[in-house]
């Protein structure tokens, strides 16, 4: 992932603003929302795998609330890129969305979580180096990624305006 046209910004600490997300529909997104991907070398994993537990209302099944939504299970350390309360579109992996809707005829498996939180100020995850990118997917899509320090590990953030 990322792998779009990408330029260096600058170093950031844990907790810095990195970007806004999006007010409205943008592209291949209907809503504002993050799109937050975790990748390990080449290859994703689950956000709740390294995200705080913290309070999250579950809007990604039939409705909010519905219990039929994805799994979400926060266990790891770190912030959130967006400060709860988190509401949550789509989980991660083979999602309800995949399964009971539109989504599924474009893809199979969602590589990030879609939240939004208490503000749209979405902030860096870890220390690491920023890069602003963008990628053709029949429309222009924005995003930072945050290459962490002195790990493979690095975080995406889409549907976003840089800072």
């Amino acid at each position: 992932l990322g792998g779009g046209t990408e330029t260096k910004m600058r170093t950031v600490t844990k907790g810095e603003a990195i970007a806004s997300i999006i007010a409205g529909a943008s592209c291949n997104s209907s809503a504002s929302h993050l799109h937050f991907i975790v990748q390990e070398g080449s290859g994703t994993i689950s956000p709740f795998s390294r995200l705080k537990p913290v309070s999250i209302e579950n809007c990604s099944g039939s409705s909010c609330g519905a219990g039929d939504g994805d799994p979400t299970g926060a266990s790891g350390d770190w912030d959130w890129p967006i400060p709860p309360t988190i509401k949550m579109f789509q989980g991660y992996g083979s999602t309800w969305a995949v399964r009971n809707s539109w989504v599924g005829s474009i893809y199979n498996f969602h590589n990030g979580i879609d939240i939004i939180g208490a503000s749209n100020t979405v902030t860096a995850v870890a220390d690491g180096t920023l890069y602003r990118g963008s990628y053709s997917v029949g429309c222009t899509l924005s995003y930072v990624k945050l290459q962490h320090k002195d790990s493979n590990l690095s975080t995406l953030y889409l549907h976003v305006y840089p800072q």
